[in-house]
């Protein structure tokens, strides 16, 4: 995988991966990104009055 990286950000070039590759990436991806919905902090709203 090439990585260019241009000041705070890095491109990530996925066409250079393989099937497998890509798999375990989304894979991963999936995992992650239900590790953050289950770890969700409920941030409670004030109202107008409440300050």
């Amino acid at each position: 995988m090439i990585m260019k990286k241009s000041e705070n950000k890095v491109g990530f070039d996925l066409s250079d991966l393989s099937l497998e590759e890509l798999i375990k990436v989304y894979k991963d991806i999936t995992s992650f990104l239900q590790y953050l919905d289950s770890n969700k902090i409920e941030i409670e709203e004030k109202g107008m009055d409440e300050e």
